[in-house]
């Protein structure tokens, strides 16, 4: 154990020597692991901004299409599903939930940009949003909406709280948080009547049925009935259910989720070459010390300790400023895109993994010219 402590302290040694390559050498590591780091974001992005919505639906059961995959994806219903499902024993109530992409105009800069539009029943809890259930009342009167806050600027000021959908005039009477995603930059909220006016959809058809339980209701059961008595174009889960559904279509299915995946791996793989060769360059400047230590008697397992704690030393100094840099340039993309940007602490700490893998793999293949190492090669 003495022997290990000699061997950190004279890797410390080793890198402090030079002060200006080792803020080289430490650049180069947190360039890697940033690469990785802003990947990771990127697809807690993607994944997140695809769940905001049903995460914020207050149901216990969704029924939907059963080609509805994912849960964003507009595959419609016919009405009577719900009737159906309102009748099973255990469900206290049953609302419907409409969903369009339509075209949203700047009239500032008379543009068009798309925007989804999501029609509910006002007098029926829909979501558990604070600011929806508060204004809720508000929508009842045709031609009113509520705009998501967290829009991006693209859909302009709305002078008098005016706004054109489809060409048709809405007024916006309130706001409420969620959030864009990688499909739309904002959202809208309306009644169904309101939504029928504007996309002149016929009332028979839904999107999505959000069932209620009564209180103390487990709901295996309820799902077994509805699954019995539902015909075989829609489905139903629990809120929980659907959720682990999406997030196995958006982190396998999708061509985004896999490049993001493969972009952390090349990140990787870029780590390795430059810790490589930054810990290759630090053996060949100091083949004399290590040439002296052999001829001193320190075998092989002493050097290769050295050379393995200059590589977690790296690591942990690299791994510091590429935390802090990740987050806050995921912080700038979540305030300047609305997408819900950020790391965790287990991303943190599979990064922190990966960091020491990356290095000490590296410094695994910087030891090869260690161990062919001759004293009277050089002395």
């Amino acid at each position: 154990m003495s022997g290990i402590r000699r061997a950190v302290r004279f890797s410390f040694r080793l890198l402090l020597h030079e002060r200006s390559r080792l803020v080289a050498s430490i650049g180069g590591v947190t360039f890697a692991l940033l690469l990785m780091l802003l990947q990771i974001g990127f697809r807690n992005a993607l994944l997140d901004s695809a769940l905001q919505l049903l995460r914020q639906v207050d149901a216990d059961i969704l029924v939907i299409n059963k080609e509805k995959d994912p849960f964003l994806a507009r595959n419609n219903m016919h009405k009577e599903r719900l009737y159906q499902a309102l009748s099973v024993q255990g469900v206290e109530t049953a609302s419907p939930l409409w969903i369009a992409l339509l075209q949203w105009k700047n009239l500032d800069k008379e543009t068009l940009h798309p925007i989804r539009v999501i029609g509910f029943r006002p007098d029926m809890p829909t979501f558990l949003i604070d600011a929806v259930r508060e204004d809720a009342p508000k929508l009842k009167r045709i031609g009113t909406a509520l705009l998501d806050a967290r829009s991006r600027d693209s859909y302009g000021d709305l002078p008098d709280g005016i706004a054109q959908i489809n060409r048709r005039e809405i007024e916006i009477v309130g706001s409420f948080p969620l959030g864009t995603d990688f499909e739309v930059d904002g959202s809208l909220l309306v009644s169904d009547e309101t939504f029928f006016e504007l996309t002149r959809q016929s009332p028979k058809w839904i999107e999505i049925a959000l069932l209620k339980l009564v209180p103390g209701t487990e709901p295996g059961p309820v799902l077994e009935e509805l699954a019995r008595i539902l015909p075989g174009d829609v489905r139903a889960f629990t809120k929980a259910q659907l959720i682990d559904r999406d997030l196995a279509y958006w982190r396998t299915g999708t061509p985004i989720s896999v490049i993001l995946l493969v972009g952390v791996a090349l990140g990787f793989a870029v780590g390795v070459v430059i810790c490589y060769q930054i810990l290759y360059t630090e053996v060949l400047d100091h083949l004399a010390e290590f040439a002296t230590l052999k001829a001193m008697g320190y075998g092989d397992r002493y050097i290769q300790w050295v050379v393995i704690s200059e590589s977690v030393l790296l690591s942990v100094l690299g791994f510091v400023p590429s935390i802090v840099l990740g987050s806050a340039m995921l912080s700038l993309l979540g305030w300047s895109s609305g997408l819900p940007a950020g790391l965790t602490l287990a991303d943190g700490a599979n990064v922190g993994a990966l960091a020491l893998s990356m290095c000490t793999l590296a410094g695994l293949l910087a030891l090869r010219k260690v161990r062919s190492l001759e004293p009277a090669e050089l002395f």
